[in-house]
């Protein structure tokens, strides 16, 4: 019986290192990887530079989030966003259509990259000289 036990403890902690969460990326790794879930998850409605254009995005109502919005980056909280990402936008009273990444809830990294990508529209828009809503118009002499 003692055997019995000691191969049904192995099996246990082998089953049990099996269902352990991956090791999070990090560095470029890691930032590639958001990128990859930012286009192959948000971007159909948030559009690639996050105006909220997206091709599902543009049907919607309420239509996405403007990321270059820069109002609206001064005013968010990065843990808001976060719990949004995680649990979808329903959580904290926003649209239901905004849906739940529940399979990032173990993953802190990598929503905290896909954080930075938000952020990171409204310093693309600052740098354009754009403003949400109307471009900018060019002097072309």
């Amino acid at each position: 019986m003692r055997g019995a036990a000691r191969v049904a403890r192995l099996g246990a902690l082998v089953w049990w290192a099996g269902c352990a969460a991956e090791p999070e990326l990090t560095g470029e790794a890691l930032r590639a990887q958001a990128q990859g879930l930012w286009e192959s998850r948000c971007a159909n409605c948030h559009g690639l530079a996050g105006r909220g254009d997206g091709p599902t995005g543009r049907a919607l109502d309420p239509r996405p989030r403007d990321f270059q919005d820069a109002a609206w980056q001064a005013g968010a909280d990065d843990a808001r966003l976060r719990r949004v990402i995680v649990e979808g936008g329903a959580a904290v009273g926003l649209s239901a259509e905004m849906a739940a990444n529940v399979d990032l809830a173990g993953r802190p990294a990598l929503v905290g990259a896909l954080v930075a990508i938000v952020r990171g529209f409204a310093a693309e828009a600052r740098e354009a000289g754009r403003q949400p809503g109307r471009e900018v118009a060019r002097d072309t002499k």
